[in-house]
């Protein structure tokens, strides 16, 4: 075989230029710090740094998903500790305004702050947050949650769908609470009519216990039977009692007030007997009292003035849920009448009250939401941390590279280099290279 000049200088370039691919390589793997820079350096390992990476990537979408989540409903808890303050500030002003020494002066200053305060909580109810979307809107973030109709009065006009954040692959959390739950379906106290409808006494009637109304109510009414929310009281002497003799008793023609309460003192003190039944004729509640003094029956009050022998047809009216701002602007209109009795403003004042304590405890339940989402978050945000933290340590330690065994590789490959080098140099002096 002829061995020529051109195979002589073609293999030792080839050699020298193996070399130096070989060096380029694990100086590349050593500015990377990678034992992996294409697929072909490790198919297996290649496609797990592939997964890890994929991993990290959807982890930081769910980050991004978190962060917005978070958002939120930091806007929706600074709102309602707001209202929360509101409305403890309104109880107040309503506590200080009941005070017999106020004038109707006082009582129109306290009525007008508190009128402030409704504006400002009217504003709190149509928060927004950062781009502009109305929180307690429900799905229809772009229109108020609530509006001021013509004759001043607060109307729901969002809607109560959620919104929802996919904060992990199986997990996704509401963001959104809706307004109508929260400010607008709100218990007013529950209450009741009376109505005389035997016998010739006075009554006064009122709540005394509203939280015993409330549980009767709730146990005993009857949304579909309106009937089945009947009760009838009647009152009656001792059995073998009756009137003294020569006690002048009230007659049917007796019109003047003044004479029939004269005539009523006569009976007060005495002792009686009362019953409550049902609209099937069904006894409730029965026992004795003394008149002049209240028959209280489950959180209700009656004081009959007069002679035992009375009947009083009770009713229990409907429940009804309405927006707390609606609840104490009503109650300010009764406060601000100089006409009103004192019972009408104790009334008032006990209705908006109410409505204040039954709203606070909504807020107090969208607070308790709001905050074991934020810490069901914060628990993925650090549960998304570490597994990023993880796959970063997997997939580094999958293209790991020795730097020590990469040095000493790389001082390898270049002694390799500068030998061949060395070779091609002595074996292009040698005669054989100079013969035609």
């Amino acid at each position: 075989m002829r061995v020529t000049n051109n195979l002589i200088y073609g293999q030792a370039s080839k050699s020298i230029g193996q070399a130096n691919e070989k060096i380029l390589d694990i100086q590349s793997k050593i500015g990377a710090q990678t034992n992996i820079l294409k697929p072909s350096d490790d198919p297996v390992g290649a496609s797990q740094i592939l997964l890890f990476a994929g991993k990290n990537q959807t982890l930081r979408q769910y980050d991004e998903a978190m962060k917005m989540a978070t958002g939120n409903l930091d806007y929706q808890e600074v709102a309602l500790d707001s209202m929360n303050d509101f409305l403890d500030t309104a109880r107040t002003l309503f506590i200080q305004a009941q005070n017999d020494i106020n004038t109707q002066a006082d009582v129109n200053a306290i009525a007008h702050e508190i009128s402030l305060i409704t504006e400002s909580m009217a504003d709190l109810m149509n928060s927004k947050n950062a781009d502009g979307s109305y929180i307690f809107a429900g799905t229809d973030t772009q229109s108020p949650a609530f509006v001021l109709e013509s004759d001043g009065r607060y109307r729901w006009s969002g809607n109560e769908g959620q919104k929802y954040a996919q904060i992990s692959e199986d997990l996704k959390i509401p963001v959104t609470n809706s307004g109508k739950y929260l400010f607008q379906d709100i218990w007013t106290n529950r209450t009741f009519n009376a109505k005389i409808v035997d016998g010739n006494v006075l009554m006064t009637d009122k709540i005394k216990d509203q939280a015993d109304l409330d549980a009767f109510m709730a146990k005993s009414y009857d949304p579909e039977h309106p009937e089945l929310n009947k009760y009838q009281l009647r009152t009656s002497y001792p059995e073998g009692e009756g009137p003294e003799p020569g006690v002048k008793q009230p007659s049917e023609g007796d019109t003047d007030k003044a004479e029939k309460l004269d005539n009523y003192h006569l009976f007060t003190g005495l002792p009686a007997n009362y019953v409550v039944t049902n609209s099937k004729g069904e006894e409730v509640e029965s026992g004795t009292y003394t008149i002049g003094k209240p028959i209280v029956f489950s959180g209700m009050s009656f004081i009959l003035e007069g002679e035992p022998g009375a009947a009083v047809d009770i009713t229990l009216k409907k429940p009804e849920k309405d927006n707390v701002l609606n609840q104490i602007k009503d109650s300010l209109a009764v406060l601000t009448d100089v006409n009103t009795t004192y019972e009408e403003r104790e009334a008032a004042f006990f209705s908006a009250t109410y409505s204040i304590n039954n709203a606070q405890q909504r807020i107090g339940e969208g607070r308790s939401e709001i905050g074991a989402r934020l810490n069901m978050v914060r628990d993925r945000e650090d549960y998304s941390s570490a597994s990023q933290l993880s796959n970063t340590v997997a997939q580094s330690r999958e293209g790991e590279l020795d730097m020590g065994a990469a040095a000493t590789e790389l001082s390898m490959k270049e002694s390799a280099l500068n030998a061949s080098q060395k070779v091609f140099s002595r074996m292009s002096n040698l005669s054989l290279f100079n013969q035609m």
